[in-house]
């Protein structure tokens, strides 16, 4: 009797010890296989979860059409009936969208936490749309008075969605750029070069991506968050020309235009007045009518060279 007692009694500790080391193991596939299990609401639905968020998203979108418009009342609504949701299902990627999007104007903090919550989903990495209407909320709606460090999020967000769209969206990418001009005029200084205006802000904000991409002041690649914006060197003088015509005379536009061009067009020449490119032999620029440097003509009959020897002269 007592051999058989010990024997249950042994039989008992290994099958707990066994279910215990069971129970972690099962633990861990789960977290690997849901990586959101740990958001999931703790309401006793004995798994059902997605069949509840389901559910609450057909009751959402019976309440969104009966409503005429969203108003601060409806905007609570909304956000409080979208937690709801999305604790049940944190992957719905469509409750993100609408109901972010519904709550852009009336409350656009909690829109942008939406669009963030979702952006941030490990599940929609993915989704570049999500992390654009974070950053267009942020920049367009949120205010300073709301959230001061907006653009810097905004920035962030517009950033993701850019690593995440690639070439197709280069509206992103101006985005990104007007934003980070927007941080730059913000603090007024640029590399202790005073910020004079938003075509000045524009230019270092493309400045600042053109040496993130690894064209720097001494050739090493810069941070690794950079992005791939075609023709941003065409861009960059795009941009230093309207600065310069912004206000031709300002010494802390031309500081930057000089600090800006000796790196980005040094295989360019160009005017000295509005910074259009001009070709060899040319004595005055095609833009503005300005007497520009002539470079690459024969010193002899001052015909344009094209090889080793003058083509017009034979001169060496």
């Amino acid at each position: 009797m007592k051999k058989s007692l010990v024997t249950h009694i042994a039989v008992m500790v290994v099958a707990v010890v066994l279910g215990s080391y069971l129970a972690s193991y099962l633990t861990a596939q789960q977290s690997e296989i849901s990586v959101n299990r740990d958001k999931l609401s703790k309401a006793p639905l004995g798994g059902f979860n997605k069949f509840a968020s389901d559910v609450q998203w057909m009751l959402f979108i019976n309440y969104a059409g009966g409503i005429d418009c969203v108003e601060k009342p409806e905007a609570e609504e909304i956000y409080n009936r979208l937690n709801t949701i999305l604790s049940n299902d944190p992957d719905m990627e469509i409750a993100y969208n609408i109901g972010g999007m519904m709550i852009s104007n009336s409350d656009p903090v909690k829109s942008a936490e939406i669009f963030m919550r979702g952006a941030n989903n490990a599940n929609l990495k993915s989704s570049w749309q999500l992390p654009f209407s974070a950053g267009f909320v942020l920049d367009r709606y949120v205010t300073d008075q709301d959230d001061p460090q907006r653009l810097k999020k905004a920035e962030e967000m517009f950033r993701l969605a850019a690593s995440r769209a690639g070439d197709n969206a280069p509206y992103i990418t101006s985005a990104l750029l007007k934003t980070r001009a927007k941080r730059i005029a913000q603090k007024g200084k640029w590399s202790n070069i005073p910020v004079v205006n938003d075509e000045h802000a524009l230019l270092c904000a493309m400045f600042d991506e053109w040496r993130k991409g690894g064209g720097s002041e001494d050739g090493n690649p810069q941070a690794s968050d950079s992005m791939n914006i075609p023709d941003l060197k065409a861009r960059l003088l795009k941009a230093a020309q309207d600065a310069k015509a912004s206000d031709p005379t300002n010494k802390n536009i031309l500081e930057t235009i000089n600090k800006v061009m000796k790196v980005v067009s040094e295989d360019q020449h160009l005017c000295g007045n509005c910074l259009t490119p001009y070709a060899a032999g040319d004595k005055f620029c095609s833009q503005c009518g300005t007497s520009v440097v002539v470079y690459a003509v024969c010193p002899k009959c001052a015909a344009v060279m094209k090889g080793k020897f003058c083509s017009h002269c034979g001169n060496k």
